[in-house]
């Protein structure tokens, strides 16, 4: 038997953390391509080709070339630095505690003829163990910033090497390619699950496991999501917590609702626990606001958005301030909260100000 055989857990091609009904638009800035080697410590060597082909980044770095090649690498240099290392480290680093980017001495970034590069680098702790396997510490849609907008961290090709002595328990999405113990990806924005294992028994048993891989989206439907929202006017936040109940949560599941909350929202903290049937989770987190404010009252309009539709959405009142809630209106996947208080306003005091000596002098007469 060859110890790279058919994948058993493989998850459809769609698989919910690729699915393009949430996505961001598409980096086009480079095409990226990357391979990935990975040892039986768990380490990974990572090797990112990259040629830029954004028309007005290629004409600028051609003009500044002309005149000073040294000044057109090093600004190269720095946008590669930037945003193909820098976006990928902080997803990392996002994604995982226990992964840790480390940048070689020598050969880290090479540049190379009509703006492309190759920047190379090891993650140690790519792989954990857990119950006899090696499993994914970083997985799951990254993400690519640009001049303060999110697009996909979105690439043509990824390779994935591992040990040809290794079994194959999961990849996931299921690759395109898989030959022997190379597995080959086209035209995604994600880190695969990976699950390998040198242990034939373990292997075996996860082949004789029955299990229902099951889409991000068909978790949602056959969910019940609940969440529960109060809104601090003094503040400025929304403090919220909720769960998700009906479907045991696979890594993937928590991954993309993890990736959801922070696509949605402006989150200013973020936890998330998983249950038997379903995860908990609570936040805080930064709404759109409309403030205004009269002679007599203040009003504050706060709008946020939620990361999917929920099926109960509960709107609290703030407790302890004297603010009243006069509206509130959802449709499972926004909430628009309106709240007043009534008392003499800024503006109030001033025109109160300029008109208290006309009536002292009319009371005098």
């Amino acid at each position: 038997m060859r110890k790279s055989i058919v994948l058993v857990l493989m998850f459809i091609t769609a698989l919910s953390f690729a699915n393009q009904a949430f996505a961001y638009e598409p980096q086009r800035l480079f095409d990226i391509e990357m391979y990935i080697t990975v040892y039986p410590s768990g380490t990974a060597m990572v090797k990112i080709n990259a040629k830029l082909i954004d028309p007005a980044f290629i004409a600028y770095f051609t003009n500044l070339n002309n005149s000073n090649p040294q000044n057109a690498n090093n600004e190269f240099r720095k946008m590669v630095y930037s945003l193909i290392y820098g976006n990928f480290k902080r997803e990392v680093e996002k994604k995982s505690k226990e992964a840790m980017i480390v940048i070689p001495e020598v050969g880290f970034i090479k540049i190379g003829k009509n703006w492309t590069a190759v920047v190379n680098f090891k993650i140690y702790n790519f792989l954990v163990e857990k119950n006899q396997t090696l499993q994914s510490s970083v997985y799951g849609p990254m993400s690519f910033l640009f001049k303060n907008h999110v697009f996909e961290y979105t690439w043509k090709k990824l390779t994935l090497v591992f040990p040809k002595d290794m079994y194959v328990v999961n990849l996931a999405p299921a690759p395109k390619e898989l030959t022997e113990n190379v597995a080959v990806w086209e035209n995604g924005n994600y880190l695969p699950i990976i699950v390998l294992t040198f242990n034939e028994t373990v292997f075996q048993q996860e082949r004789t496991k029955k299990t229902k891989i099951i889409p991000f989206e068909e978790f949602l439907n056959n969910s019940t999501k609940l969440i529960y929202l109060t809104y601090d006017p003094f503040a400025g936040t929304v403090t919220f917590n909720g769960s998700i109940t009906g479907v045991k949560p696979e890594q993937y599941h928590i991954a993309k609702i993890i990736d959801e909350f922070n696509r949605t929202m402006d989150l200013i903290k973020f936890d998330i626990k998983s249950t038997e049937n379903g995860v908990t989770f609570s936040g805080e987190a930064k709404p759109m606001l409309q403030y205004k404010e009269t002679l007599t009252k203040k009003m504050w309009n706060v709008t946020i958005k939620l990361p999917f539709r929920f099926d109960k959405v509960n709107i609290e009142s703030p407790k302890g301030q004297n603010v009243e809630m006069i509206y509130s209106k959802t449709d499972g996947t926004a909430v628009n909260m309106v709240f007043e208080e009534k008392k003499i306003c800024g503006p109030g005091i001033i025109v109160g100000l300029a008109i208290l000596p006309l009536l002292l002098k009319k009371r005098r007469r």
